[in-house]
Order: structure tokens, then C-alpha cells, then sequence
């Protein structure tokens, strides 16, 4: 560039203006693409500002809090809310029983054909246990208890009774343990056999674990 300016500066020096107005566009142009180039810059930077600023306090109308503190309250107070919902809905609703394999079935039958045969009313109490009563219903009926009935309704407990009175209901129940991973209670166990009912109700399960 010094070289071209020094081989030309005679040139330059007899006629400068047109020298000057090139000069002069040269640098208008720059000037100009550097202005739109550094414009859309700070229009992008503006408009990232401007999403972050709305971001921010849309999160902040959501949370509705002014300080770290204050959140922090919120947030414990809804993990306390969902630990409540869970537990309304482990006793209310439960969660699903698993029904009895074939295996489980074939082995509670043979648990429950030597035992002398009574009327059995098989229920349960909501769709989440339906499976496992009907399950336990089967092995009855392989067991040869003509008298066994399957039905909803029962009324509303926990966990898995039978009834009423120790005698026939505690055979039953040592028979269902001592072949499937259920655990059975003893509903009214000092009240006086019913005659030669028994009944097996399926409740509500409070456990979630996979059984």
C-alpha cells in the first residue's frame, strides 16, 4: 500500500480530489457494512436480553416468591402436600395386587383339597385387587370347594382377611401362606364361627412394592 501511494504520489499530488472521493467511498462503504453488521448484533443481543428478562420473571410470577427462602418454604410445602395425596391414595385407592401364577394356584389347590369343605364367598373390594381374588377363586374350585362364590364388595380394609373366627379361616389362611407370598389376617377372631361360611377378601394393598 505505502509503495502504490509512493509510485503515485505525483499523481496524487497534481490531481487529489479524485483520490479523495474514492477515498472517501471506500470508506463510506465500509463504514456502512460494518453498521449493519454490528446493528443485527445488538439487535440479536437485545432480543436475547429481552427473552431472558420475560424467562425470568415469568418463573418468578410462577414460583410467586421474592426470596431463596421463601422458595424453599413453597417447595417444602408442596413435597409435604404430595406425600398426603400419596398416602390418601395408598389407603383409599391402593395400589395393584398381583395375582397368583398357575404354579401358586396348582400349589394352594393341593394345600386346600385335603381341608373339609366349606362354603367359601372369594371378594374384593376394588379393580385393583379383582385379579388376585379371582386367582385365588381358581384354586378353590381346582381344590374341589363346590361352594366357593367370587364376588366384589366386602366393605373397605387393608391387606388381604379372612373370617370370621380361627377354626376353618385359620386353616385357609395357614394354606394360602404356606403356598403363595401372601400374608392373611384374621378378621374377628374371638366372634363365633359363622356356621360353615368362610370368606376371603382382597383389600386395599398399601404397599407398592412388586409382589
Amino acid at each position: 500500500m505505502l509503495a502504490f501511494i509512493e509510485k503515485n504520489w505525483a499523481i496524487f499530488t497534481a490531481n487529489p480530489l479524485p483520490f479523495i472521493l474514492l477515498a472517501a467511498f471506500v470508506a463510506g462503504g465500509i463504514w456502512t457494512l460494518a453498521s449493519v453488521y454490528y446493528s443485527g448484533q445488538v439487535t440479536t443481543a437485545k432480543g436475547e436480553a429481552t427473552l431472558a428478562r420475560e424467562q425470568r420473571d415469568d418463573f418468578k410470577n410462577k414460583l410467586a416468591v421474592s426470596t431463596p427462602d421463601e422458595a424453599k418454604s413453597k417447595v417444602d410445602r408442596l413435597q409435604g402436600e404430595l406425600v398426603g395425596l400419596n398416602r390418601i391414595i395408598s389407603v383409599t385407592i391402593g395400589y395393584g395386587w398381583k395375582p397368583l401364577t398357575d404354579q401358586q394356584i396348582t400349589d394352594l389347590s393341593n394345600r386346600l383339597a385335603p381341608l373339609q369343605k366349606h362354603r367359601v364367598q372369594v371378594m374384593y373390594g376394588n379393580q385393583l385387587g379383582k385379579d388376585l381374588a379371582q386367582s385365588f377363586y381358581r384354586a378353590f374350585q381346582k381344590a374341589g370347594w363346590e361352594g366357593a362364590t367370587f364376588s366384589d364388595g366386602g366393605g373397605a380394609h387393608l391387606g388381604i382377611i379372612a373370617g370370621a373366627g380361627t377354626g376353618k379361616a385359620g386353616l385357609v389362611k395357614q394354606a394360602i401362606e404356606a403356598s403363595t407370598p401372601y400374608k392373611i389376617e384374621l378378621d374377628k377372631p374371638t366372634v363365633p364361627e359363622w356356621g360353615d361360611l368362610i370368606y376371603l377378601f382382597v383389600g386395599t394393598n398399601p404397599d407398592n412394592a412388586d409382589r
